[in-house]
C-alpha cells in the first residue's frame, strides 16, 4: 500500500492499493507533488510464515487495513512520527 497525505495536515489524500509495489507503481503519485507525501508499505513473506506481512512498525494495523481499506478515511499520518493515527 502507498500512502498520500497532505505535508501540512497529515490528510490522507489517496493511495495505491498492493503488497508489493513495481517500478510503475513507486512512479504514480496522487495529488500535488509540492504538497503531499507518501509512505510505501511493502509487504514481505517470513521464511516460516504461510500469509505475507507488511514491512511497517504499525504491521497490526496495515494487517486491518489490507482487509478493509475503508478504514484508512478513519485515519491521518502524524507528521513527526509518520505513524496513522486515529482522526475520529
Amino acid at each position: 500500500m502507498i500512502i498520500f497525505y497532505n505535508k501540512k495536515t497529515g490528510k490522507i489524500v489517496g493511495t495505491i492499493q498492493g503488497r508489493i509495489h513495481s517500478k510503475a507503481h513507486l512512479k504514480m503519485w496522487v495529488g500535488d507533488r509540492n504538497k503531499t507525501k507518501r509512505i510505501i508499505v511493502n509487504w514481505f513473506k517470513p521464511k516460516e510464515a504461510k500469509e505475507f506481512e507488511p514491512d511497517h512498525q504499525q504491521k497490526d494495523l496495515f494487517i486491518k487495513l489490507d482487509k478493509d481499506s475503508r478504514k484508512l478515511k478513519e485515519y491521518k499520518v502524524d507528521l513527526k512520527t509518520k505513524d496513522l493515527i486515529s482522526c475520529l
